[in-house]
């Protein structure tokens, strides 16, 4: 029965109880000849991808989750977030699903079932030990959720939530355990079985069909409509038989716009039906707009920019992201969370991926992060795919503006006057006292610096005095340069002792990280009092 019956084996499952309806709704009517709307055409899921507009808005919401990397991330012990690389599910996820589909594929084909069916099923394929190696795609016309009774050992009735599926080898129905199957589903009542957006608004989708049929049918007679025939006889059954196939040859199709002969004294009278008295164009745009607005698809997306500017394509863009995929993006985390996750690891789709296409929002964005202290410089160059700068080069190095300060520091120097520096230092440039305040305004900027480092440090293994000392000296050699650019003016001379002290103040604490045992907080802050310190007072000599 094709790809889904051979990969899963299911001929092997067991039938539970063929009294339950199996077929979803859309496929039962279909199956009964009674799924036609009140505009006369025929509407299931499959004829509704005829529509551009419907196509357009699958295909559109579909390759656009799927471009998404989904990747497998992990809750840290200290609240940070990793990509588990090292996952089992990784590869399945981000790469590839099955033997015969990659991650883009087998995604966009879910997506699709869930905006056409309103569900989406995937039989999740384990090994011996139960862990999963693979996620099959199931036809959704073929595949519904079913509540089966199961009796208790205590006596009692309990409905049990399965899955029944018609993909089989013989075409018979058999079950598969609600464990088994990764559901997606769209708007539901019951929670279990989403509903079909073409079967729930089908007069949307055959006003559509059937406009779009008048027009082919329209353009397909030279752009004419019928006309009345007359005859001043009467015709036999078998003449008139033939006069309508001969009428039919000569008027329509490639001889629609040729001229039609008449006998006996036949006369042909056109019916003039304007096609804009039946508001032919305004019907097909409305049912546009009105697809459309049932997908949550912006009209930019479908070509039509009659409205559009360049203001607001952007926040269109900018909703279609928030109002129409994410709530799918998060149905199908949810989903796979629930059923092939546990403990700390969990998938998010990363929607940053959207600002590949757009370098210059992408780079204002990595400056802005990089400035705030967020990321250090390997962390942009990691988003923009270039290679890292060196450890030992300072590429894990996080800056802040010095100019920032804890409004704490601020409103205590309004309130009172604070102390000089011990020894009554002053400003090599103005003569101003070395306060506290500014003592502060240089250690909580660089605090975070230094937490960053301690926590690389105490977070490996294996304490190593040479990391140590990798990840602790570009920080303090920072501080140092900002002590000499703000507070001095400096020379050879000085550079040189805020160089030997930053690599004896990186050596000491390196060695002392061997035996740390505070929090990375803790340690951050001792070391960034100490640093200014000690090489403040190497500066002044």
């Amino acid at each position: 029965m094709g790809f889904f019956t051979r990969a899963v084996g299911i001929r092997n499952l067991s039938m539970e109880d063929p009294a339950q309806p199996l077929l979803p709704f859309s496929a039962l009517m279909e199956s009964l000849g009674m799924g036609r709307s009140d505009a006369g055409v025929m509407v299931n899921e499959k004829q509704a991808m005829r529509i551009t507009t419907a196509f357009a808005c699958v295909a559109i919401i579909s390759s656009d989750l799927a471009a998404l990397p989904l990747p497998v991330l992990q809750h840290m012990p200290d609240g940070s977030i990793r990509e588990a690389f090292e996952h089992r599910l990784y590869p399945i996820l981000q790469s590839e699903p099955n033997a015969d589909m990659t991650s883009m594929v087998y995604r966009a084909a879910v997506i699709a079932s869930v905006l056409g069916w309103g569900n989406s099923y995937s039989y999740i394929r384990r090994d011996g030990a139960a862990r999963v190696i693979g996620l099959i795609p199931m036809p959704s016309e073929k595949t519904s959720a079913v509540l089966i009774p199961k009796k208790q050992p205590n006596g009692a009735v309990k409905k049990i939530l399965m899955y029944a599926t018609t993909a089989t080898e013989d075409g018979l129905a058999k079950y598969i355990d609600a464990e088994n199957i990764l559901h997606i589903s769209g708007l539901s009542f019951d929670g279990y079985v989403g509903m079909s957006p073409v079967q729930s608004c089908k007069n949307a989708f055959g006003i559509a069909l059937a406009a779009e049929k008048f027009g082919a049918q329209l353009f397909g007679n030279g752009a004419k409509a019928s006309g009345v025939l007359s005859h001043p006889g009467q015709l036999g059954t078998e003449a008139l038989e033939n006069l309508k196939k001969s009428i039919r040859e000569a008027i329509t199709g490639e001889n629609a716009l040729r001229p039609l002969v008449l006998e006996e004294g036949m006369k042909w009278d056109q019916t003039t039906i304007n096609p804009n008295d039946a508001q032919f164009l305004e019907t097909r745009k409305f049912q546009r707009e009105e697809i459309a607005a049932l997908y949550r698809v912006p009209m930019h997306l479908l070509q039509s920019l009659e409205r559009a500017t360049n203001n607001n394509i952007e926040h269109q863009s900018l909703d279609y992201i928030r109002y129409c995929l994410r709530p799918w993006a998060v149905r199908i985390e949810q989903e796979i969370n629930r059923k092939l996750l546990s403990g700390p690891y969990f998938v998010e789709h990363d929607f940053n991926a959207f600002q590949r296409g757009d370098y210059t929002s992408q780079v204002t964005g990595i400056v802005a992060l990089r400035n705030a202290g967020i990321y250090h410089a390997n962390d942009g160059l990691r988003q923009l795919r270039q290679n890292p700068i060196p450890v030992e080069d300072g590429g894990e190095v996080r800056i802040v503006p010095l100019n920032m300060i804890p409004l704490k520091s601020l409103a205590k120097e309004e309130d009172e006057a604070p102390p000089a520096e011990p020894g009554g230092n002053t400003d090599s440039n103005d003569g101003e006292p070395i306060t506290d305040m500014r003592r502060d305004r240089i250690v909580n900027a660089y605090r975070r610096l230094f937490r960053d480092a301690v926590g690389r440090i105490v977070n490996r293994k294996k304490r190593d005095e040479e990391f140590a000392y990798r990840a602790l000296q570009p920080v303090i050699a920072s501080m140092a340069d900002a002590l000499m650019a703000l507070f001095f003016t400096p020379d050879a001379e000085m550079k040189q002792k805020a160089e030997s002290e930053s690599n004896a103040l990186a050596t000491a604490n390196a060695k002392a990280s061997l035996n740390w045992a505070a929090s990375a907080a803790e340690l951050a802050t001792t070391i960034a009092d100490q640093a200014y310190t000690a090489l403040f007072k190497a500066l002044i000599g």
